[in-house]
């Protein structure tokens, strides 16, 4: 058995989104191990629901060998947290996707420079300039460009990028196979032509449904070493791009054109930390040093490496055993899930503002209150998809209902 299909049966149950299988991961050791240990041990975890349990029994390791035998079959590569192609900065974020589904060539992480390039579908001639422009600087430095492949911003940043000679990769919020954005079709054909990638945590036949876009946006930010956001008006999806980036401990970049209103997002940006600039290289001096020490550090690897083969080093050098490695111990979540549905029934103590958001902004509400949740354990007390959660989250920061904390952690505004 192909161990990618352990993969694909978890993300089946859990989707796209959820920090459950790193943790499942992370106390049984793979996702074969949890396999084996059947329902006595699923059922075991305190925070995986009854729909959960109920999706890990219904859909076999068999029918997952099919899905990845038919993606291999189009010509997609199916990459997992074990893959050497898996993205080592996605590993860094706190709910990293289970499965990627990829068409073209992954730019190599090691050797390049990675930018989140995102903003308004709706911006302006300067903001498109922007993005366009200076993707075509960095890409002239061998920066990879990454984007949504979304109209406005998105296909200017992809196609500054590519008249730059350099790479882009785009995150799709569906299946690589899905009719997505057909007016782009065309310029999707010319990043594969180019040597880029089309990449989607989504499976094969994925439409684009609620809170695809802010699960998407959380890999953009996650692959980069940076955002730069080229134009965002107050309520824009570009501005949860560049808060998962802030919170990813990313740089974050601003344009801010003439026209002040056009960018009063990338103004608030600003008093968040991120800094303003106008060209590629007020980007690239952000990272001189540390592209500098990544050099040193992979000659130093190199060399060590080298030492290591030659046998007279050999016997200095000792690998603990997997016993010897200390276990990590996931604190369980201590909010009694089982008392949320009296506390949503009463909706009186939802204020006006809530109750005009839709059912499941609310329900999200109901369950914040004055002390920082993450989406994960707001996950746990609901009867809601991580997409579902996401989305509604989206919708109550866009309405100022909620403040946002480091860590991905929100509370009743």
């Amino acid at each position: 058995m192909d161990k990618r299909a352990y993969w694909i049966w978890l993300q089946n149950a859990f989707g796209p989104g959820s920090a459950k299988p790193r943790q499942i991961v992370e106390r049984t050791g793979s996702p074969e191990a949890f396999y084996q240990g059947g329902i006595g041990l699923w059922s075991s975890f305190s925070f995986i629901s009854d729909k959960e349990l109920n999706a890990l029994s219904m859909y076999g390791i068999e029918q997952a060998q099919a899905m990845l035998q038919y993606c291999l079959n189009l010509g997609q590569k199916v990459i997992t947290p074990d893959s050497g192609l898996y993205p080592a900065m996605l590993k860094e974020i706190y709910n990293p996707p289970t499965v990627l589904y990829m068409r073209g060539e992954m730019p190599d992480f090691a050797e390049s420079l990675w930018i989140g390039v995102v903003g308004t579908r709706k911006a302006g001639q300067t903001g498109l300039n922007a993005a366009r422009d200076i993707s075509y600087q960095l890409a002239g430095e061998d920066v990879v460009i990454v984007s949504g492949g979304a109209l406005g911003v998105d296909s200017e940043a992809h196609r500054g990028a590519l008249r730059g000679g350099g790479k882009t990769a785009a995150f799709l919020p569906c299946g690589l196979d899905y009719p997505y954005l057909m007016d782009n079709a065309l310029l999707r054909r010319e990043i594969l032509d180019c040597g880029g990638a089309l990449i989607s945590e989504f499976p094969m036949n994925t439409p684009v449904q609620r809170g695809a876009f802010q699960i998407r946006n959380r890999l953009i930010s996650g692959v980069s070493h940076g955002v730069f956001v080229a134009e965002a008006p107050k309520k824009s999806g570009a501005l949860i791009t560049a808060r998962h980036a802030l919170e990813q401990n990313r740089e974050v970049f601003v344009f801010v054109g003439p026209e002040e209103k056009d960018f009063v997002g990338c103004t608030e940006l600003m008093e968040d930390g991120a800094k303003r600039v106008f060209t590629a290289e007020d980007i690239l001096k952000s990272f001189a040093q540390r592209r500098q020490a990544e050099k040193l550090e992979r000659i130093a690897a190199a060399v060590e490496q080298i030492e290591e083969s030659r046998p007279a080093r050999r016997a200095k050098v000792r690998f603990l055993s997997d016993s010897e490695v200390p276990a990590t111990e996931i604190a369980e979540p201590e909010t009694d899930a089982a008392e949320m549905p009296e506390e949503l029934q009463e909706e009186s103590v939802l204020p006006e503002s809530v109750l005009a958001c839709s059912e499941a902004a609310q329900c999200v509400f109901g369950a914040l209150s004055e002390v920082p949740l993450h989406a994960s354990e707001i996950e746990e007390k609901l009867d809601l998809s991580a997409g579902e959660i996401l989305a509604a989250l989206t919708e109550l920061e866009l309405f100022g209902l909620i403040r946002t904390f480091p860590g991905q952690r929100f509370t009743k505004a």
